[in-house]
């Protein structure tokens, strides 16, 4: 009988601890909304990336928010792979409307569009343009698969970048990031601005979009 409540009281205990996190998926009713945010693109810094140095094998990613009008958004994520006798490609894009209350703003994503490619063509240099989808040279034509979906993310604006409460990249999460250690629900605390800093500064997939001004 001690045994079972001892375990009992364990997981408890682990419940108690674990991060409540339901509240990095929506804006508090209560919270007055705001438009005070300035449109057009997000980046995510991005370093290109290779099995241990390797010349046969290149990773290359694009990732940015781009914040319109009428609080609707644009959400893109592309990633070219070099092979050495072939390249691949994959590309999604998200749209949806957009919450913003004082320093957070709720990207709500109501479709994704999705697509991917190969090219046996050899690709010695990765253009420079943002629009990956219109010159990867794509061996056959796919057309893209567009689906609903229901996915709310929270975000933390500082007047000039956007911060992701959890990792997420390519409409992919895992359980960590500045939310995982913090503290207090929408609240700038010294545990959230640790987090902030720790994440947002990261070498690989850092944990902010920065604005950018396109010419």
């Amino acid at each position: 009988m001690s045994f079972i409540l001892s375990g009992f009281l364990a997981l408890l205990t682990l419940i108690e601890c674990a991060p409540k996190l339901e509240w990095i998926r929506s804006l508090p009713s209560d919270f007055p909304r705001d438009q005070k945010i300035t449109l057009g693109i997000y980046q995510r810094p991005s370093e290109n990336k290779s099995a241990y140095g390797s010349k046969e094998y290149q990773l290359h990613w694009q990732e940015e928010i781009h914040l319109q009008p009428n609080s609707k958004f644009i959400k893109t994520w592309s990633e070219w792979k070099v092979y050495k006798d072939h390249s691949e490609f994959q590309f999604k894009e998200g749209t949806g409307d957009f919450e913003k209350s004082g320093d957070w703003v709720l990207l709500k994503t109501i479709f994704i569009s999705e697509f991917e490619c190969k090219s046996n063509e050899k690709v010695n240099a990765i253009p420079r343009n943002r629009n990956w989808v219109h010159t990867f040279p794509c061996s056959e034509k796919q057309k893209p698969n567009l689906h609903s979906t229901n996915h709310n993310l929270l975000y933390f604006y500082d007047g000039k970048s956007l911060y992701p409460l959890q990792y997420e990249s390519g409409y992919k999460e895992a359980d960590f990031g500045i939310a995982w250690e913090s503290d207090l629900p929408y609240t700038k605390s010294s545990l959230f601005e640790k987090a902030k800093l720790k994440y947002g500064k990261k070498e690989f997939q850092p944990h902010v979009y920065n604005h950018v001004k396109l010419d």
